[in-house]
């Protein structure tokens, strides 16, 4: 008797679910830089109930990740702002562009990130410069440039940190969401096992569809690179009334509005 593998036996499933449980990110090659904001965009920028932190610190970071136990090896970014939720210390995620199909599917349907296939590069530069960017449209629309004067040194750091995601879905009908979105705390357990730490500059440009040059950078604090694995997980901690985060919904995806246009100019 013949069976699809788009049915999954109890065996299977179990086998598949290791992997949405206790998802694992290896050998991960990171170039981040941390910047301070102007107060009033990053407050403009956190849907509620998520709160500003004591100071308006933004992380802007590119990776390369060689090996984990869900989506394979693949490279990724992230725009990551500090906020405050129940008292507690975390960061909202304003942008997660993949380099990869499975890495963009797999985190988008579990965790909500915000996540678009984009093209990735990290490049360790012979000046000791490390380069990070992300191209989307044909835009490099994030450049990163981190300047380090001392080598890499070996570290045994430890590191949790709560990022947080709102899990919706658009109505069927195209008006409004589908029900009231989730707010998923994934925590992030890290350990950094090499480290340098510099200086850098931040480079936005203009897109349409990934407006992060609409975060003001103010100054750079401050930049690393480092080697080492991320273990996550998660938990729903809240939901939000639909009308209230609907404003928040569509920084996740292009602007549709530009692809309606041009189809609306387009002979039948």
């Amino acid at each position: 008797m013949s069976r699809t593998r788009y049915v999954r036996t109890s065996q299977e499933i179990e086998q598949l679910q290791v992997a949405f449980r206790a998802p694992a990110f290896l050998d991960i090659r990171s170039l981040a830089i941390v910047f301070e904001s102007e107060a009033e965009a990053i407050a403009e920028l956190l849907p509620p109930p998520l709160e500003t932190a004591a100071e308006p610190r933004v992380s802007v970071s590119v990776s390369q990740i060689r090996r984990s136990n869900c989506v394979g090896p693949f490279d990724g970014a992230s725009v990551n702002i500090a906020c405050r939720y129940r008292g507690g210390d975390g960061v909202y995620c304003l942008a997660m562009p993949m380099s990869t199909d499975t890495a963009v599917t797999f985190g988008r349907e579990l965790y909500a990130e915000p996540k678009k296939l984009a093209q990735i590069a990290l490049e360790e530069r012979p000046n000791g410069n490390v380069l990070g960017t992300v191209t989307r449209h044909g835009i490099t629309f994030i450049e990163l440039v981190g300047r380090f004067e001392d080598p890499m040194r070996d570290v045994d750091s430890e590191r949790t940190t709560k990022h947080y995601y709102f899990k919706f879905l658009p109505s069927a009908d195209g008006t409004g969401l589908a029900h009231d979105p989730e707010l998923v705390c994934v925590t992030h357990r890290g350990h950094t096992r090499s480290l340098a730490r510099g200086t850098g500059t931040i480079t936005f440009r203009e897109s349409s569809h990934d407006p992060i040059i609409d975060v003001p950078v103010i100054s750079v604090l401050g930049a690393t690179y480092s080697i080492g694995d991320t273990h996550t997980s998660a938990e729903v901690v809240a939901t939000v009334p639909a009308a209230d985060f609907l404003p928040y919904a569509f920084g996740k995806m292009d602007d549709l509005r530009i692809w309606a246009a041009a189809g609306a100019l387009s002979p039948a």
